[in-house]
């Protein structure tokens, strides 16, 4: 007789578990439910791992079928306050996306409608590229140079990723679907909206809002139909937005997030939304900022690195209109207007000097 016993993987056993929660949810026959006990039974792993995806998905339907399959086990949702990291928030998100995939796959005769609830996808761009994405709700997506996006639409959410880089989101309404951008340390979910999420670091995030509202929360806020209405009425002042420390940004106004501290929310000029939006036609607009910040959002879009010869030079103010990844131009533009000299210290490295006057 064998000694040797055929171990499982985690991974396998999530698999299999997102392929139960997913046929619960569409409902169950018969000889189906007596394969599902079958398969509970052979491991408290398989148990484990159904009840934790379960709570995770939060549809009533699966945990109520949970319960009625196996009374003896608590599937109620323990109420505990959690203080969500980024990176428990991004795990989250990935396990919701998982199952979604698994709906989709395992569903016959899929379809475009089906398309629309259940759908997953990464996007990408590369460093100096810019993309456009239509996604199956008829959402649009602009992402800009050098950002990642992860979808993850299910029956009652539409959940995004935004793990690094800039988009602008125009959101097709659908009430019983809120839509929600997750980046860094904070959610940023639509009311009605056109926003533009960038994300500089986990703790450091700029929305500008050009139509309708959107409602900042931590990761742990999950926005639900029922309170969706709600929400699209409420301002800052509204006690159901206080209750959950949001903040509510509404056309032409921007929202500056510091070290995950969402400061005081401002009212942008349209010069300051073509400025802050400029990128969306491939193009940098400057108006006062400081040479050493200009060159930083240059470094965006181009592999290039410039090297200051003096803080003085740092310190010059520049204005001018440059199209994104165009590094001559800068640089012709930087000689002609401020006499900024460069020279070339390798193929991606750039050190600019200033002449004096005789």
């Amino acid at each position: 007789m064998s000694n040797v016993h055929q171990f499982t993987s985690k991974d396998l056993i999530l698999e299999k578990a997102c392929e139960w929660i997913s046929a619960i949810d569409r409902g169950l026959n018969k000889n189906e439910k007596e394969q599902f006990k079958l398969w509970m039974m052979q491991s408290t792993a398989h148990q484990d791992a159904v009840y934790e995806l379960a709570q995770l998905w939060d549809e009533l339907a699966v945990l109520n079928e949970l319960s009625s399959l196996f009374p003896h086990r608590n599937t109620k949702p323990q109420k505990k306050k959690w203080a969500f990291s980024s990176a428990i928030a991004a795990s989250l998100f990935a396990a919701l996306m998982v199952c979604s995939y698994l709906l989709i796959s395992l569903e016959n005769g899929y379809n475009a409608e089906q398309a629309k609830i259940n759908y997953t996808k990464i996007y990408t761009t590369k460093v100096g590229e810019q993309a456009t994405y239509v996604l199956p709700d008829g959402t649009i997506v602009q992402l800009n140079t050098n950002s990642l996006l992860e979808v993850a639409y299910s029956k009652g959410r539409r959940q995004l990723l935004l793990s690094k880089g800039e988009g602008r989101f125009n959101v097709a309404k659908d009430p019983a679907r809120p839509f929600s951008v997750m980046a860094g340390d904070k959610s940023f979910t639509a009311l009605g909206t056109v926003f533009n999420v960038q994300r500089n670091t986990s703790s450091d995030l700029e929305l500008v809002v050009t139509e309708g509202k959107v409602m900042i929360t931590d990761p742990s806020v999950a926005v639900s139909a029922d309170d969706f209405k709600d929400y699209q009425l409420a301002d800052n002042n509204a006690k159901k937005v206080r209750n959950i420390n949001a903040n509510i940004v509404i056309s032409g106004e921007k929202a500056i997030i510091e070290q995950s501290i969402t400061k005081p929310i401002t009212q942008l000029s349209v010069d300051d939304v073509q400025r802050d939006l400029a990128w969306q036609n491939g193009m940098l607009i400057f108006n006062g900022e400081h040479l050493s910040d200009a060159l930083n959002e240059v470094s965006r879009y181009t592999s290039t690195r410039f090297e200051l010869s003096s803080a003085e030079l740092a310190n010059i103010k520049v204005a001018g209109v440059f199209k994104a990844g165009d590094v001559e131009g800068l640089l012709e533009s930087l000689q002609t207007n401020f006499a900024i000299e460069h020279e070339r210290l390798g193929e991606h490295m750039v050190s600019l000097t200033q002449q004096t006057k005789s």
